[in-house]
């Protein structure tokens, strides 16, 4: 549940940033800057992801260890 509520939290602020940069200051920041502000704002957010999933997924729901020590 946790996970969803982050996720979900991430895509709206992502998508608010997004307005912010390309409707509300439309007059203040040339094309190139714009682009490169979103594709900074995608990138974090994809690479952040990644990281919570990949730390995510080495721990059941318990909070355990998936591996099992033999």
């Amino acid at each position: 549940m946790v996970r969803v509520l982050v996720i979900t939290l991430c895509i709206v602020l992502d998508v608010w940033l997004l307005h912010q940069i390309w409707v509300e200051e439309r007059h203040l920041r040339t094309k190139s800057e714009k682009l490169l502000w979103t594709i900074g704002i995608l990138l974090t957010h994809a690479i952040a992801t990644a990281v919570y999933i990949f730390l995510d997924t080495t721990k059941d729901s318990n909070g355990n260890d998936t591996e099992k020590n033999l």
